[in-house]
């Protein structure tokens, strides 16, 4: 009986161990270049010694510790990118896409083990197929918005049953739809605009749009400007 007392005690360990409680899952959406604050829920402490950040995708399952103890980890490469707020968030600055993943706020308890607040963030970027110095009228150009999620880049499964969209609008808030002049592939998160830019094009804003159930979240744009175009006038005399 002795011998077995000892075998269970590993074993309720472990267990211990796997019961924590997952609480809220939520997702966020966010611009390349932007500073974003991912919320912690059910904080007991002030001085958020019992916080914990973990980082992780799936291409990389293994979860990042880049908040111990409520302070970033020094032997953090981007911990210059990182602070913990007073409410023990999380604030990134600066967001990359390499920021794009699952973000879990672990906060250790005596009661449990830990309680999970999970936040999946998902990073929307705007990129060209050429310089912005070659960029001139009659030269044709493709202009790629994609969305960079916890599954990769344009891998946008449901996010809690609503669908997620990315589309191209002009100006006047018009859609972008394919045409003689307007090329458009891609698919519905990872999505690319082809046009051959005319003079009336300079200064002119192409805007990227994100939507979930329909409803416009964000939004990122690119403003084509030609160099070396010169529109001079005549002085009157």
């Amino acid at each position: 009986m002795a011998g077995a007392h000892r075998t269970l005690i590993p074993l309720l360990i472990l267990k211990l161990i796997n019961a924590g409680v997952h609480g809220k899952q939520l997702s966020q959406y966010v611009n390349e270049g932007a500073d974003v604050s991912l919320l912690c829920d059910n904080v007991v402490n002030s001085d958020c010694s019992l916080i914990m950040w973990l980082h992780s995708r799936e291409s990389f399952p293994n979860a990042i510790q880049e908040v111990f103890n409520g302070k970033v980890k020094v032997n953090s490469k981007r911990a210059k990118k990182r602070s913990v707020g007073a409410d023990c968030s999380l604030h990134i600055h600066n967001v990359t896409a390499e920021d794009a993943g699952r973000y879990t706020c672990r906060i250790l308890k005596h009661q449990n083990p830990f309680s999970d607040t999970d936040t999946y963030l998902s990073v929307l970027t705007i990129s060209l197929s050429t310089l912005l110095t070659y960029l001139k009228p009659d030269r044709p150009v493709t202009i790629r918005c994609s969305l960079h999620t916890n599954e990769g880049r344009g891998k946008c499964r449901l996010f809690h049953n609503s669908e997620v969209h990315l589309s191209w609008i002009d100006e006047t808030g018009r859609k972008l739809q394919g045409d003689s002049r307007y090329q458009l592939t891609g698919p519905r998160c990872d999505i690319t605009l082809t046009v051959t830019f005319q003079k009336e094009d300079n200064n002119r804003k192409w805007m990227c749009t994100l939507t979930e159930k329909g409803n416009m979240k964000i939004s990122i744009d690119f403003t084509s400007t030609f160099s070396g175009m010169c529109y001079c006038y005549a002085p009157i005399i």
